[in-house]
């Protein structure tokens, strides 16, 4: 499970042109973005679901989890997403357009793709964009093992993600580049002060590829 923390102060990293290679497209630090995460634990969520399932019954090896949602095998998705065009779209509890998207993560039969629905503020814009990161730098967690990507905002923004986290502890956002391609479900656990936070990810060659894309803005 990813955990939203805070974190000291970080250093900057230099952009460079091996982030596109290691993500597969060209992004900003506009296309960075954290948004409200429908919670998997909603009706919306799953009545959505089995709708598109049920016009979908070529999709196979479905997975159901009450912790990551719906679980897909990389072959299904194309048809899942069809079946999800066809059918109603209910609007976000902010009345924005919720966002369909992917994130890729390995079990024990391989690589899977978990279905989420992301969403912004009332205007559909993201929390937080990419633009209002001050300085990025990745870090190996010595507890965890694990690659961090260590972020500092804004003044201005610092304020409002205090007040946002304290507000939504316990709650789960979803951290996108571009309007799909997710790159966790991060839970806030605590307040965060200071405007400095840490996002685990899985792989360390992402996360230095969105260092390196936060700080070539």
């Amino acid at each position: 499970m990813l955990l939203l923390l805070g974190c000291s102060q970080s250093k900057n990293v230099q952009y460079n042109a091996d982030s596109d290679q290691v993500l597969g497209q060209h992004y900003t630090a506009k296309d960075f973005g954290l948004w409200y995460l429908m919670d998997f634990s909603d009706d919306r969520y799953w009545s959505l679901v089995d709708a598109t399932l049920a016009h979908s019954p070529e999709v196979k090896q479905t997975d159901w989890d009450t912790r990551n949602g719906l679980l897909l095998s990389v072959s299904d998705t194309t048809d899942f997403m069809h079946a999800l065009r066809e059918g109603d779209m209910p609007l976000s509890p902010t009345g924005s357009k919720l966002i369909p998207c992917w994130w890729p993560i390995s079990d024990s039969a391989g690589i899977v793709y978990q279905f989420n629905l992301c969403y912004g503020d009332a205007s559909g814009k993201p929390i937080i964009d990419g633009t209002h990161v001050k300085k990025t730098s990745v870090e190996k967690n010595d507890y965890t093992g694990r690659y961090e990507v260590l972020m500092q905002f804004d003044k201005k923004t610092a304020d409002f993600w205090q007040r946002f986290t304290a507000e939504n502890v316990n709650s789960r956002i979803g951290i996108m580049l571009g309007t799909d391609r997710l790159l966790g479900t991060p839970r806030i656990v605590c307040e965060i002060t200071g405007g400095a936070c840490s996002i685990s990810e899985p792989s360390k060659e992402d996360c230095f590829a969105i260092a390196n894309i936060l700080n070539g803005k």
